[in-house]
């Protein structure tokens, strides 16, 4: 429900702030083609969690990809400096093994010697301000958005000397901010490519302190807030919709 209500939020926001497209199609003299109007950004790339703590250790370095509808409005030289967006993200983080035996210490029956489960899996929907800087060649930017975060660890496997057993992790959802910086270089026609760097911080499942539900919860490895912290580095193409 709160995820319905989000979604719903994010595009009326998007419909009272979407920009109109300038008659003439006049660009800024060092905007390297953008213009104003619509554009969509369909990226792919890296993603690692950032100090983890709690059962986020558990996971490593994966893959990430997203699509972004983006707004640009019009100005007296030709574009804005201020392009307004929503996105859609989706990650996978495989399992980190060796930390989840290191971590791992259940509280009776089987000590994991080895361990395995599918990919947890992160998405989020945000909106977010991409502020142009004016340069030759190709458009720098910075980027703040705030939205809405889930993590789903997967069901792990493990297995010791004396048998098996498996161990699940809570969710983790909540309110997410980002930041970062990027730069889009003009291509041909409506197509440009770019690249990115982001911080994405989750204030997920607030309250809940357990590293690693069926297990003890390390000393010093207790996570209260249960944060979701992820670094992405990604690259992807930008095109322009409409006439």
């Amino acid at each position: 429900m709160r995820l319905r209500l989000l979604v719903s939020s994010l595009f009326a926001v998007a419909t009272v702030a979407a920009p109109m497209r300038a008659a003439d199609g006049q660009t800024d003299a060092v905007s390297e083609g953008l213009a104003p109007g619509d554009y969509l950004r369909l990226s792919g790339g890296a993603v690692a969690p950032v100090h983890a703590q709690g059962s986020l250790r558990d996971w490593r370095r994966g893959h990430t990809m997203g699509v972004a509808w983006e707004g640009w409005q019009p100005s007296s030289n030709g574009v804005g400096r201020i392009g307004f967006g929503i996105g859609f993200d989706y990650s996978r983080l495989p399992l980190n093994q060796a930390q989840f035996i290191a971590d791992f210490q259940p509280t009776a029956g089987v000590h994991p010697y080895s361990a395995s489960a599918p990919s947890a899996t992160a998405f989020s929907i945000e909106t977010n301000f991409r502020f142009r800087i004016p340069a030759p060649l190709v458009v720098p930017s910075l980027e703040l958005g705030f939205g809405y975060m889930e993590f789903r660890p997967s069901t792990i496997q493990y297995s010791g000397a004396t048998g098996t057993g498996s161990a699940t992790q809570a969710h983790r959802r909540g309110a997410a901010f980002m930041f970062g910086a990027g730069v889009d270089k003009q291509v041909v026609d409506r197509f440009a490519l770019f690249g990115e760097a982001l911080y994405t911080y989750g204030l997920t499942s607030l309250g809940h302190g357990v590293a690693t539900p069926g297990g003890s919860c390390i000393i010093n490895q207790c996570d209260a807030l249960q944060n979701t912290a992820l670094a992405v580095l990604r690259g992807g193409l930008r095109v322009r919709l409409g006439p």
